[in-house]
């Protein structure tokens, strides 16, 4: 197993769903610069802050879970190499969409 580093790759997407939890139970408290979902929407007041953060969480908890899906089909479909660069594509496309998601959100909850 040690020279295989198969199990390695499939850590990804688990450490990012262990940072997702992480962040759904404890989110930051107050408005801050340093930790949570930082935009300028989201720092307009706390309802925001809290919003944001708690739904930025939650598309986190999916994308990481997807992730993990995406890791076991693509290492069992792909040649090595090539599932970690997807599977890497992959969570980093799904994160940066997070962005564009949660601000609609914001925007259609009334957080202008």
């Amino acid at each position: 197993m040690m020279n295989n580093p198969t199990w390695l790759h499939l850590l990804l997407g688990p450490m990012m769903l262990v940072l997702a939890f992480w962040f759904k139970r404890f989110p930051p408290k107050k408005i801050n610069y340093l930790y949570g979902y930082r935009t300028p929407k989201s720092m307009r007041s706390q309802e925001a802050w809290d919003f944001a953060n708690r739904y930025s969480a939650n598309a986190m908890v999916v994308v990481s879970g997807l992730t993990c899906l995406f890791q076991v089909i693509a290492v069992s479909l792909l040649e090595f190499k090539t599932s970690i660069i997807w599977s890497a594509v992959f969570l980093s496309v799904a994160l940066v969409v997070v962005i564009p998601i949660t601000e609609v959100q914001l925007k259609k909850n009334g957080f202008v």
